[in-house]
């Protein structure tokens, strides 16, 4: 057993764990990194070009703020849409500044979700390469002395006898596999959001394992209902981009097998009915065609073919519930990015993940440092692993995962399940996937790599189910959560529905808070001074080339 000893311990390896685990170092904690895979290598952000919401103070941002409320639905929150821009413009402008390459995205394209805003330093977005960017990132934390463990997932936490995280375990895959155990003074989730399996390009990683993580020890969640969030992606070649910015098809224009433009309603309607969509690559740039021809993903008439795939809630609203410092409900467990609910920077729709990650990253690692009473004398919390045995931790697997991961895929992937609801769909799903929690919370197990494959499995069956009972609580369309048989926005909706449990699903709807109360916590303003800060001496970031 590997055992690790540390004040902050960071479980996730994309941007929001790195930017988390460099404010708690630039605070003063010693902090540990984990990672299911390599950190900077892997997920949605390694997979090709992100682009980052920037928008620089100004009038451009109050424009960007009123776009992002009225894309909302309803549920954003104008505070934290300007906390959030305030952070990542802060963020990026000394990333630029240390030498990491940003493109200008000067415009949107039809269908986009991410709001734009105007002039200024940095540009409204910026596009920057997700290896070199994950690659600085990790540069940084490193000079700041966080350790990084790679290919090392972690399987469960444990609290003390007083409920507070204090623990996480784990087992070390690659050339020397194993347990881990680490106690650390304040762990921090940023392991991602849920894909469902959907095999939507760099989410492979995205089981959704830090949400039943929190669950288990009682932190609640909000938006699942908002995960039917698809993205087009060509049908062909396997190539790792969308549509969006930072693509090389960004602004092609869409058609259908005709020849027809569609866009808005029209393409709604045509990826809905399964009729063929197509990207013309005719007015795409030099280099952009050659990045289209690498992943051989043109058609005989040298057209794109597009297909729908969903991507959950790594480009959903749903997740773990936190406050302004990036705490859970439960003490001692902090969390950041697509791991956390962002319905008051989306509301009811989606996007804005690269800007999220930032801005929550940073309070997150920042309260985790602060919570950890760093400077003050370790408090001793001895993990309490008394009780039942998670689901999907038994020593003997007698129920095959791939049936578990097989089903919610059935229930979440296709149109007719996620981007078109009603409660007849909604309640066989219920009925589905609530049947099969006790075959994986009894069933499931085994040891090694079967351990991990048991675990995502139950992961994704916990965030589908917390999924479908929200979507089914919610009786009306917003947003991404479209009913068919309830076609309109009701008033009741102006509401944020809880969930939580894992062998009974339970329910709460909260009225959304007074403008007039401040809701985030001081902990935020000081995360700046404290976090970010390379000592002395210590290499800057490397240029990108």
């Amino acid at each position: 057993m590997e055992a690790i000893e540390t004040d902050v311990l960071v479980l996730g390896g994309g941007p929001a764990g790195l930017w988390a685990a460099i404010a708690a170092a630039g605070a003063g904690a010693r902090v540990l990194l984990a990672d299911k895979a390599r950190c900077g290598g892997s997920g949605p952000t390694a997979s090709g070009s992100s682009a980052l919401w920037a928008v620089p103070p100004g009038p451009g941002r109050a424009d960007a703020v009123a776009a992002a409320l009225a894309h909302g639905a309803g549920l954003a929150d104008a505070e934290l849409l300007h906390a959030v821009l305030d952070e990542s413009h802060h963020r990026l402008a000394r990333l630029a500044h240390r030498g990491l390459r940003m493109t200008p995205v000067p415009t949107v394209v039809a269908g986009e979700d991410d709001p734009v805003g105007v002039g200024g330093p940095l540009p409204a977005r910026v596009r920057v390469s997700g290896v070199r960017y994950l690659r600085a990132l990790r540069r940084f934390a490193l000079d700041l002395g966080v350790e990084i463990r790679d290919n090392h997932p972690a399987l469960r936490l444990l609290t003390d006898a007083d409920g507070v995280v204090c623990a996480a375990t784990g087992r070390r895959t690659g050339p020397r596999p194993g347990p881990w155990a680490a106690r650390a003074r304040a762990v921090v989730l940023a392991t991602g959001g849920c894909a469902f399996g959907s095999g939507a390009p760099g989410t492979e990683v995205d089981t959704g394992d830090g949400l039943l993580f929190g669950a288990e020890v009682g932190a609640e969640l909000s938006g699942m209902e908002f995960a039917g969030a698809y993205a087009l992606v060509p049908a062909m070649g396997g190539a790792p981009f969308g549509l969006g910015a930072g693509s090389p098809l960004h602004g092609a224009a869409l058609h259908d097998r005709a020849g027809a433009p569609v866009a808005g309603a029209a393409l709604v309607e045509a990826v809905a009915a399964g009729r063929g969509v197509f990207a013309g690559t005719a007015a795409l740039s030099a280099a952009a065609r050659r990045r289209v021809l690498r992943y051989h993903v043109l058609d005989q008439q040298g057209r794109v073919p597009l297909r729908p795939v969903l991507h959950g809630t790594v480009l959903g609203a749903g997740g773990l519930v936190t406050s302004g410092d990036g705490a859970t409900t439960v003490p001692g467990l902090f969390a950041a990015g697509d791991v956390t609910s962002r319905e008051g920077v989306v509301g009811a729709g989606g996007g804005h993940g690269g800007a999220w990650a930032i801005a929550s990253g940073v309070w997150a690692g920042a309260g985790a440092a602060l919570f950890a009473g760093v400077g003050a004398p370790a408090p001793v919390r001895v993990p309490h692993g008394a009780g039942a045995v998670p689901a999907g931790l038994h020593p003997v697997c007698r129920f095959d995962p791939r049936a578990v991961v097989g089903s919610v895929r059935e229930h979440t992937v296709p149109l007719r399940r996620s981007y078109w609801r009603s409660a007849g769909t909604l309640r066989d799903t219920v009925a589905e996937l609530d049947g099969l929690w006790p075959a994986a919370r009894f069933e499931l197990g085994g040891s090694g790599a079967g351990l991990l494959r048991s675990r995502q499995a139950v992961a994704l069956l916990a965030a589908a189910r917390w999924s479908a009972h929200a979507a089914l609580a919610r009786a009306e369309s917003r947003g991404l959560h479209r009913r068919t048989d309830h076609p309109g926005v009701e008033p009741h909706g102006l509401a944020r529905i809880r969930v939580g449990g894992l062998d009974a699903v339970w329910l709460r709807s909260d009225p959304l808070p007074r403008a007039d109360v401040p809701r985030l916590d001081a902990r935020r303003e000081a995360a700046r001074s404290r976090a970010a800060e390379l000592p002395p001496g210590a290499t800057a970031l490397p240029p990108s080339a």
